[in-house]
């Protein structure tokens, strides 16, 4: 009994400085954008700033037009999420349930997809998205991070269907549910922990864009907010406080989205591993 205290003490221990390890650096990113730009490389550091300022707020979210910045992270993430969940969890649920030959195949391609770094699917997709017109709008970004999201949609969920028994898709034909039927009342709800958690990890995928936006819309209306960040370390020098202050704002609603669904994601990656 004592050595089983013991362990837990040891495990706890590690588990909260793993904890601080992590978030030591939003904590340093929320602190700073409240010093002012002299501070934050005064000697010696301080972790607390002595006076908390405000002005990095109020002159750099207004300058930058931040709020539209934000709109369009929001709908850039949002409309990838969709178009990923749309295509990605009937797929997941057909590899799970449906035995086909080039099943492993498919997921392998989805798992070398998942791989490749997006500075090399940039010349091809702009080819591609330049030629049937979409370039400079909101939908360019969104088809080029529903290409990430998708396989990585389809390897999260998958597991999960594959953990349902086949008996419940029997019940629910019996009961006289057609198979789109028995998919969407009975096998997705089931199914809610794995879907939750692979599309809290895509809209993040979204929301952290700068890639493709920067590359497939050239108009300053339409670059989310990591753009704005972006361009606020220019060569001749970085605004520090300004950085801070919207990289404050920018990883906000991430907290927010894991905060209110932390119990949806921590069952999510710990209850989908099964054994085929």
């Amino acid at each position: 009994m004592k050595r089983k205290r013991t362990t837990q003490v040891i495990l706890n221990a590690a588990a909260l400085a793993i904890a601080v390890f992590m978030l030591f650096p939003i904590a340093w990113i929320i602190l700073n954008s409240f010093k002012a730009e002299t501070e934050i490389f005064a000697k010696p550091i301080r972790l607390l700033p002595r006076e908390f300022l405000t002005v990095s707020y109020t002159k750099y979210l207004v300058e930058n037009n931040v709020f539209r910045g934000f709109f369009n992270s929001l709908f850039i993430a949002s409309g990838s999420l969709i178009v990923g969940l749309a295509f990605a969890v009937p797929s997941a649920y057909g590899l799970a349930r449906f035995r086909l030959k080039s099943a492993k195949a498919v997921l392998m391609m989805f798992l070398v997809t998942q791989m490749l770094p997006s500075s090399l699917l940039l010349t091809p997709m702009y080819l591609v998205f330049s030629k049937i017109g979409i370039l400079n709008n909101y939908i360019a970004p969104i088809l080029a991070v529903a290409t990430i999201n998708i396989p990585f949609i389809v390897v999260i969920t998958r597991p999960f269907f594959l953990n349902l028994p086949k008996g419940i898709d029997d019940a629910a034909r019996i009961d006289g549910c057609t198979a789109f039927g028995a998919f969407f009342r009975v096998m997705l709800p089931i199914a809610k922990p794995g879907v939750v958690t692979s599309a809290a990890l895509a809209f993040i995928f979204g929301w952290n864009d700068l890639a493709y936006s920067m590359t497939f819309n050239i108009r300053p209306a339409l670059r989310p907010l990591t753009a704005i960040i972006y361009n606020l370390m220019p060569k001749e020098g970085v605004k520090w406080s300004g950085v801070m202050a919207l990289a404050t704002t920018a990883i906000l609603p991430i907290i927010i989205i894991f905060l209110i669904l932390q119990e949806h994601i921590v069952g999510g990656l710990t209850a989908g591993s099964v054994k085929e």
